[in-house]
């Protein structure tokens, strides 16, 4: 399904949640889903966690001389050209910035999502997510409770809108985001109606640009 048309989706089941519609849109999952749970959405996902991929270690500066001549010389340039690109990758791996943590199939149901990857199968319900932010098109921070632990993940998904508007209609209305309708990208529901799209929204906030 391409970005669009899952957008497009997002709007219709979003426009049925808010009139208090059981959503028509309607998949199957491998899994069994909590009683009464209604799954409505799959595709493909992507998750970047903040962290950094090393520390900088000091290297000891060697004073060792590699023979004479221009073999010697040439030898030397080498190591030392090698030396300073580990130490600059060393560098850039010790910054934190949002960085590939796995990749799997985000599902979105009625109340909450599943993140499925090769390392399982894990389940947020709407109440473990605390706080949730589009970041642009198909992306979105999350901050939840697992098992393990709190989590703050960047999550890219064409299912990413989806998720953000069920958490926030469910826990949080008031989100800035929901309201003006910046959840959407920006122009995309002039774009989309222009196109001869109708998503028949009873809150014009909810899809404003």
């Amino acid at each position: 399904m391409s970005a669009d048309t899952a957008l497009w989706t997002t709007c219709y089941i979003v426009s049925d949640t808010v009139n208090g519609r059981i959503p028509d849109h309607r998949i199957e999952t491998l899994f069994p889903l909590a009683p009464g749970e209604i799954a409505l959405a799959a595709g493909n996902m992507g998750v970047d966690s903040f962290h950094a991929l090393g520390a900088i270690t000091p290297e000891r500066t060697s004073t060792f001389v590699w023979g004479g001549g221009l073999v010697g010389l040439a030898v030397a340039v080498t190591a030392l050209a090698s030396g300073a690109s580990r130490r600059a990758q060393a560098r850039a791996d010790a910054i934190e910035a949002w960085r590939p943590l796995f990749g799997g199939t985000l599902f979105v149901t009625d109340a909450g999502v599943y993140l499925q990857s090769l390392q399982g199968l894990s389940r947020w319900d709407w109440e473990s997510v605390d706080l949730m932010q589009v970041t642009g098109y198909n992306s979105v921070i999350v901050q939840a409770r697992m098992p393990a632990g709190p989590v703050s993940w960047l999550i890219h998904s064409e299912w990413a809108e989806l998720m953000f508007a069920l958490w926030a209609l469910r826990r949080h209305p008031e989100h800035p985001q929901l309201q003006d309708g910046s959840w959407l990208p920006a122009n995309w529901l002039a774009w989309a109606t222009e196109q001869g799209y109708r998503p028949h929204l009873d809150r014009p906030q909810l899809g404003s640009s």
